[in-house]
């Protein structure tokens, strides 16, 4: 099972991080880009996480 955890600096806050785990073979995930802000929606779960577009970061964890 493959896991991927997407994270950055919450929209709105300067020092808040935030992160959404997504199962890369059961998950549907949908990634927006703004010129403010990337959205990474978890659309199995339904979460979702609202970032400033340049702290948007991504890394295999399982």
């Amino acid at each position: 099972m493959t896991k991927l955890s997407y994270s950055g600096l919450k929209y709105g806050e300067n020092d808040v991080e935030i992160a959404l785990l997504v199962d890369v073979q059961n998950d549907w995930i949908e990634i927006t880009h703004t010129k403010e802000v990337s959205h990474v929606m978890n659309k199995s779960t339904g979460e979702y996480i609202i970032v400033n577009r340049n702290t948007l970061k991504f890394e295999v964890v399982s």
